[in-house]
C-alpha cells in the first residue's frame, strides 16, 4: 500500500458537510464511495479537518492508502468520471507512510467574501448583507484578530479541539476586489464556526449593531453565555492547507 496527500476543490452547497454521515451527502461520503468504486475495495480518506454544511474548499486537502496500482495522473483522471460535478480530485502525491493530512499541517487559510448588493452568478460562494459596512472598524477588528489569542467565544468546541480552544493567527486582512469584500485570515488551527463567528462579529461592529469595545471583550476576556454572532456558510471557502516543504 502507499500512501498518498490528496487536494480536493469543492462547492459545498448541496452537501452536510465534509465528514461521512449516516444519512445525508457528504463530501468525504461521495469521495470514498468513487475510490471504492475504482479499486474495487473499500477505502477510507482522512481529511485535514471539517468543513460545515455550505462551506466550501479551493483546496482541502486529505490522505489515504491504496494499492500501488494507478499512476497519480490517471487517478486524477478517473476521478473527473466517477466524481460528481461538485468535487474535484485536482492533485495527488507519494507521501511517506507516516504522513498524516492534519497532524502535519503547519497552517490553514480561509476567506470569506461578502457582497452589500446581490450577485446572482456567484449566489452560492458570497452572502449578501444588504447593510454598507464601515471598512476602517472591519480593518480594526481584523488587526485584533492577529496571533494568539483563546477563540472560546467564537467557537463551539468539541472534542477534537485537544482540550484547547488557543489559535495562532499569522493574518487577518480585508480586501476589496470589484463588488466584494473579502476577509483573509491564515493560522495554525481554526475551531468549528471559528471563521464565520469572527466574519459576523465583526459585521456587527461595522454596522453599529456591535461596539468595538464588545468585540475586543469577546476576543480577550473569559467566556460568556451569548457567543459572537455566525456569519452564514455560504461565503466561506477553505483556501489552502500547508505543509513542510517537503511533505515526503
Amino acid at each position: 500500500m502507499q500512501r498518498y496527500l490528496l487536494t480536493f476543490e469543492f462547492d459545498g452547497t448541496d452537501f452536510n458537510g465534509w465528514q461521512r454521515q449516516p444519512e445525508g451527502r457528504t463530501v468525504e461520503g461521495v469521495i470514498e464511495n468513487a475510490l471504492s468504486q475504482m479499486y474495487q475495495q473499500d477505502v477510507n480518506i482522512i481529511g485535514q479537518g471539517r468543513t460545515d454544511a455550505g462551506v466550501h474548499a479551493k483546496r482541502q486537502t486529505a490522505h489515504v492508502d491504496l494499492p500501488d496500482r494507478y499512476t497519480t495522473q490517471r487517478v486524477i483522471y478517473a476521478m473527473r468520471g466517477l466524481l460528481p460535478h461538485d468535487v474535484a480530485l485536482i492533485d495527488m502525491q507519494e507521501v511517506s507512510s507516516d504522513f498524516h493530512a492534519r497532524f502535519h499541517a503547519t497552517s490553514r487559510s480561509y476567506q470569506y467574501r461578502i457582497s452589500t448588493k446581490p450577485i446572482p452568478l456567484q449566489r452560492n460562494t458570497v452572502w449578501f448583507n444588504n447593510v454598507e459596512p464601515d471598512r476602517d472598524l472591519l480593518q480594526r477588528c481584523s488587526k485584533l484578530i492577529f496571533g494568539e489569542h483563546d477563540f472560546i467565544n467564537f467557537c463551539i468546541p468539541n472534542n477534537e479541539d485537544f482540550g484547547t480552544t488557543q489559535c495562532n493567527i499569522i493574518r487577518s486582512e480585508w480586501e476589496e476586489y470589484e463588488d466584494l469584500l473579502i476577509y483573509k485570515i491564515e493560522g495554525n488551527r481554526f475551531l468549528r464556526h471559528m471563521v464565520r463567528r469572527l466574519v459576523g462579529s465583526m459585521m456587527q461592529v461595522a454596522s453599529g449593531r456591535l461596539t468595538f469595545e464588545q468585540f475586543t471583550r469577546l476576543l480577550n476576556e473569559e467566556e460568556v453565555d451569548e457567543k459572537a454572532f455566525a456569519a452564514p456558510p455560504t461565503g466561506l471557502i477553505l483556501d489552502d492547507v500547508r505543509y513542510p516543504g517537503n511533505v515526503e
